[in-house]
């Protein structure tokens, strides 16, 4: 009943800052889009008196792809389609699928609050969430990766073994060359959640004491604000 409680408040604050600024001035809304990059690492810390490497589970995943987004001042909404490389350390890269070629769609939801600096410049922190969803993976021979994600099931399809939900905070910068056009650029870093792959590891092997899952973005776009 608390948590009840300070979600209504929450979301009372939220409405009635909106509507405080909709009744100030017109309120305004952009939307535009880009390109990015973006790290995702899963850093495991075994048992230091264990024979093997320390790091001999590490996975990185890089990508670049193009986004869109839509601006509600306080909030912003976007999408991504990110083109990665998957690949692991030398202990798991006997596995064949690894490397792997990723397809993957992203969705995301940020609070923001921007500072005006000038008539060109606005800065704006940021936090919220992306949920990564695996599309396809494709290994070096172009044959569909295939993942252990449980005992009965060591190959299951990228949407069922690496789709996961990250928690970020960053920065953005807004540059108007004009009343309506602009650049923005954002820098993001965050933790997530081990995905199915990662968490049947970790629990099948003894000699893991936890998995750190962490990575972030670099984003630029052009928008358009009405």
């Amino acid at each position: 009943m608390r948590k009840f409680f300070i979600l209504l408040m929450v979301v009372f604050c939220l409405t009635t800052t909106f509507a405080q600024e909709t009744i100030n001035k017109p309120f305004k809304v952009s939307i535009g889009g880009g390109g990015f990059v973006t790290g995702n690492f899963s850093s495991w810390f075994v048992d230091k008196d264990l024979p093997g490497s320390l790091d001999r589970y590490d996975v990185s995943h890089f990508g670049i792809g193009p986004f869109l987004f839509a601006d509600l001042k306080y909030l912003e909404i976007n999408l991504a389609f990110p083109l990665g490389f998957l690949n692991a350390d030398d202990t798991m890269s006997a596995n064949p699928n690894f490397p792997a070629r990723t397809y993957a769609l992203r969705g995301g939801l940020y609070l923001k609050y921007p500072f005006t600096i000038s008539s060109m410049f606005t800065l704006f922190p940021m936090l919220g969430a992306d949920y990564d969803f695996y599309l396809l993976a494709k290994r070096d021979d172009d044959r569909d990766a295939k993942f252990p994600i449980s005992a009965g099931n060591q190959n299951a399809d990228p949407m069922d073994a690496l789709n996961t939900l990250w928690f970020k905070a960053g920065i953005g910068l807004d540059t108007f060359f004009t009343d309506h056009l602009f650049l923005r650029t954002e820098l993001l870093y965050g933790l997530r959640f081990p995905n199915k792959m990662e968490q049947y590891l970790k629990d099948t092997r003894s000699d893991v004491n936890f998995m750190l899952g962490h990575g972030g973005d670099f984003k630029i776009a052009i928008g358009y604000r009405f």
